[in-house]
């Protein structure tokens, strides 16, 4: 039996899928060192071999993934247990319930800050599946909690996926009242952007417009791509006058660029037209940004709009 060194040797020099696969998963097996089970982690993520595991691979992994549930001290940040997870949500297996469970529990603060979302978010994709009642119980509380990564919004984004895939959208709603406004303004604003672009088409307008009301006057600009995005992909005609207030108002040049830039890829008759009028009375500090958006109009009444604010600008 060759020993860890070895088969170390071995899956750096393989090359095809399934050999390196094979190699990975009797590594992972035999050895605790981080070295060997971070390579081998990474050959099985890999695109070419993670598309050949199946179920003939899943005790390796759940055995691994199990140890390290255990003797978490050997895994502190959850690193190995995210990977792992993650390999196991991708084989779909329906008894692989007990692992998403444990990682939804799952926090490490090292000292005081948790670095264990990723493993929390990979966790509820894969409970989703398999209890989704249970699942969105979990995504509910994933939403209001001060662990948020600052980084990527996890596990919350893949809480909100999670709660509109069960048209749950409730506690995104009580979300966007309660906590929506403290996370946007403490470096999360795009987890707020998510929920308020995920409320559905159906949703109401008024309950909407007190929702544009509170996130217009935090102008932030991740959280407000929301409202725009909202607005702009669902066709919701009646909140155009508020979509023209929020992008002539705010005090983000880049946010003004993007809401006038969208609004013109929709290639909608109405959007183009406000463009068109908002154009007309553009401030000359905005005249660039209008020419960007208006450069992207499909209407014919374009061309003229340019002329004129190029010569306002000129």
């Amino acid at each position: 039996m060759p020993s860890q060194a070895e088969l170390y040797v071995q899956l750096r020099r393989a090359t095809a899928a399934e050999t390196r696969r094979d190699l990975a998963l009797e590594l992972l097996g035999r050895s605790n060192s981080r070295q060997y089970l971070d390579e081998c982690l990474l050959v099985l993520h890999a695109g070419r071999v993670r598309a050949t595991l199946d179920e003939r691979h899943r005790p390796a992994l759940r055995d691994k993934c199990l140890s390290l549930f255990a003797e978490d001290k050997r895994d502190k940040a959850g690193l190995l247990r995210e990977a792992l997870t993650r390999l196991l949500v991708h084989i779909e297996h329906p008894d692989d319930a007990d692992i998403y469970r444990l990682g939804v529990e799952t926090y490490h603060f090292q000292p005081v800050d948790d670095v264990a979302q990723n493993l929390r978010a990979a966790a509820l994709a894969g409970l989703a599946p398999l209890d989704p009642p249970l699942a969105c119980l979990y995504a509910a509380r994933f939403l209001t909690e001060p662990q948020t990564s600052v980084f990527n919004c996890e596990p919350a984004m893949t809480a909100i996926d999670v709660l509109v895939a069960s048209d749950q959208r409730l506690p995104i709603y009580q979300f966007l009242l309660r906590g929506g406004a403290a996370m946007a303004q403490s470096a999360r604003g795009e987890l707020t952007g998510a929920a308020l672009e995920s409320l559905g088409g159906d949703f109401p307008h008024h309950l909407y417009e007190g929702l544009i009301k509170r996130y217009q006057e935090i102008d932030q600009p991740t959280a407000t791509m929301g409202i725009i995005n909202w607005i702009i992909n669902g066709r919701q005609a009646p909140l155009y006058d508020r979509l023209q207030a929020v992008i002539l108002a705010t005090r983000d040049a880049d946010l003004r660029r993007y809401g006038l830039v969208v609004m013109a890829a929709a290639r909608d008759e109405e959007l183009g037209e406000r463009l068109l009028q908002m154009a007309r009375l553009a401030r000359r500090e905005d005249l660039p940004l209008f020419i960007e958006a208006v450069e992207l109009c499909h209407l014919s009444a374009r061309d003229e709009a340019l002329e004129n604010l190029r010569r306002r600008l000129a």
